[in-house]
């Protein structure tokens, strides 16, 4: 796991080493190992690499060339099928100089092109300079595991793997995107392509970048499909997921430094942990932490599942201190990332961190399997929405939305407005934590008069991509394309890499989710219970009921602690601080929120911490700077 970086001219003057080497210092933690830099021959580009060894220490060191040096790449994340690419390539002749997977990736886009990365099994984002004629070959994996932001700006183009490092280049003026902030107060990140700057953007999961004289193109290529309908029984189907997956959790193994797995006590860790088991000869290494919260503590189940299989388990009880790790999130996530769970998984790649520097998950596990409580529900709405004619349902919801309603008849409306709603519009609704006319009433009238009209739309544009025949597979489809990679996968690679840890997921292995959605919808969720196929096929390697009990999440207390420990600094911080001087939000309005949270009236801990974030965020990056 590493860090890349890099840049070449768009028309202007050319690049040299001192360009990129500050963008190499600003992402050095994501590789503290090694460092390496190129610059072309003609001077139109040059890369910088910051390097965490995993495979192949001795000759792994980037950039890495073709034969005829005409091709480097810097590369970010693990090929797990490096070893049969290679021995392919090497059958049409092309020379190997290292044993590194990363250098797979110059002869395979040497031979194919950009249609190299539909050949590709792993995660990644890497970026090849062609000196032949002048191109950037830049490609992200399927699901979004790493991270790859661009800036365009005085004739030239930059990229690296986090947006910080972008922050110092010429002509970059930091003019903040209204439209990104809304984004972030909706859904606590800000999805790709958006960043938190109108002039950065992210290149997307599954997409390709081209860029080439003065042109910069993206392209998709891939989706998230549940193909034919795979006709299997559900024996037949447990059989097929328990060799996929232990397929997929073995290459996920692969590696010459110690190895281990996070180990929250869940479903989905669990199930990672015991195949891991049933593939090592040693005892795996496991980490987990707690809380004193009981509510909000999984410990007993790690217990559990690290003594059934032996493991050897590490353990902490902590007292996450906010107020003191905040600044250092927010500086290590470099837009504002408003997922509270990322301060125990901050706490929990430091403690796994001390042992071994490579750590399996069972993320992705909720998209792959369909376990995510919503997708019920939403199925129960959408069955009920069928038998009510949509022109009643709007004509209800304009009746009633005239009204300053009580409760009970807001939620009438609320009903009434789902109805009239078609099945896309209905999923971004429902997904969306802070919706619009709350959102609106919270910013400043300046503000608000400064956003676009097209600020809305992103899950369901995502969720119209989807071709399924049932609306659960268009819910993990789309959740694969927008909370997975925009937040899950976004929190766990900031916070793992702050810490110099790489993180491997089995259950974003792209062809054991797409032989997932290929199997009849009842296989995964029945009777309101997701993960169905999995509890089933791992059962026995649990005590009974085990895999059965209702989840958890791996979340903080975060509305108790707006009572108390974060109450004075945080509305210190959001009402007396930077927007005082920025019209972002109208502060009484905001006032409101935090009275109304303290007297448990209404919990608004999500809207209160996302404050928080981006209140510190702006302190951090604007008003510092």
């Amino acid at each position: 796991m590493c860090g890349i970086a890099g840049g070449m001219s768009l028309g202007g003057r050319s690049i040299e080493k001192a360009d990129v080497q500050p963008m190499a210092d600003a992402i050095r933690h994501r590789g503290p190992d090694d460092e390496g830099f190129y610059r072309s021959p003609t001077g139109r580009a040059a890369l910088a690499h910051r390097r965490l060894s995993i495979i192949d220490l001795k000759t792994g060191h980037q950039p890495i060339f073709n034969e005829t040096g005409e091709l480097a790449v810097v590369f970010n994340g693990e090929i797990y099928n490096f070893q049969s690419l290679r021995k392919e390539l090497v059958a049409k002749g092309h020379r190997f100089a290292t044993e590194t997977d990363t250098e797979v990736l110059v002869h395979l886009y040497e031979e194919f092109g950009p249609d190299c990365v539909t050949r590709l099994r792993g995660m990644f984002a890497f970026a090849i300079w062609d000196e032949r004629d002048g191109t950037f070959f830049i490609a992200r994996d399927r699901m979004g595991k790493k991270p790859l932001y661009y800036l365009e700006a005085a004739g030239r183009f930059w990229f690296a793997s986090e947006i910080q490092a972008l922050y110092d280049r010429p002509g970059f003026d930091r003019e903040l995107d209204e439209t990104a902030i809304d984004l972030f107060m909706a859904h606590s990140c800000i999805p790709s392509p958006r960043t938190i700057f109108r002039q950065i953007r992210k290149l997307p999961p599954a997409h390709y970048l081209l860029a080439r004289g003065h042109r910069v193109t993206v392209s998709r290529y891939w989706l998230p499909q549940a193909g034919p309908r795979l006709d299997l029984s559900f024996e037949e189907a447990e059989h097929e997921f328990v060799r996929r997956l232990e397929e997929a959790v073995r290459l996920r193994m692969i590696s010459d430094v110690p190895l281990g797995a996070f180990l929250s006590g869940g479903v989905d860790s669990s199930i990672v942990v015991a195949m891991m088991s049933r593939l090592s000869s040693q005892p795996v290494k496991t980490f987990s932490i707690g809380f004193k919260e009981e509510d909000f503590n999984e410990l007993p189940f790690a217990r559990e599942v690290a003594a059934r299989y032996r493991t050897d388990h590490h353990e902490e009880i902590i007292e996450p201190h906010a107020i003191e790790i905040l600044p250092r999130l927010v500086r290590h996530f470099g837009e504002p990332f408003g997922d509270s769970s990322a301060l125990p998984t901050w706490y929990l790649s430091e403690v796994t961190r001390r042992h071994v520097t490579v750590a399996l998950s069972g993320d992705g596990g909720d998209e792959a399997l369909a376990g995510y409580p919503w997708y019920p529900a939403i199925q129960e709405i959408n069955r009920a929405a069928r038998y009510v004619p949509r022109f009643m349902a709007s004509a209800g919801h304009k009746m009633l939305g005239r009204f300053n309603l009580p409760a009970v008849f807001q939620r009438m409306d609320r009903v009434f407005e789902l109805f009239s709603s078609d099945e896309a519009t209905r999923y971004e609704s429902l997904r969306t934590g802070l919706r619009g006319p709350v959102r609106q009433a919270l910013y400043h009238p300046e503000f608000r008069a400064r956003l676009s009209e097209s600020r809305d739309g992103y899950i369901r544009h995502a969720y119209e991509l989807c071709r399924a025949n049932d609306d659960l597979t268009r819910m993990q489809m789309t959740d694969l394309m927008t909370y997975l990679p925009e937040d899950i996968l976004v929190k766990v690679d900031r916070t793992s890499m702050t810490h110099a840890l790489e993180c491997r997921a089995p259950f974003l292995d792209h062809e054991l989710i797409e032989f997932l959605l290929r199997l009849p919808p009842e296989h995964r969720l029945s009777h309101g219970i997701g993960k169905r196929l999995a509890k089933e096929a791992m059962k026995d390697g649990f005590p009974d009921g085990f895999l059965k009990r209702e989840k958890m999440g791996f979340s903080i207390p975060l509305m108790r602690w707006f009572n108390r420990d974060l109450k004075e600094f945080a509305e210190q911080k959001v009402l007396h601080g930077v927007f005082k001087r920025r019209r972002i939000f109208d502060l009484e309005q905001v006032r409101r929120l935090f009275d109304e949270h303290r007297s448990g009236l209404r919990d608004h801990h999500a809207t209160l911490w996302n404050l928080t974030v981006l209140a510190q965020w702006i302190e951090e990056f604007l008003d510092r700077s």
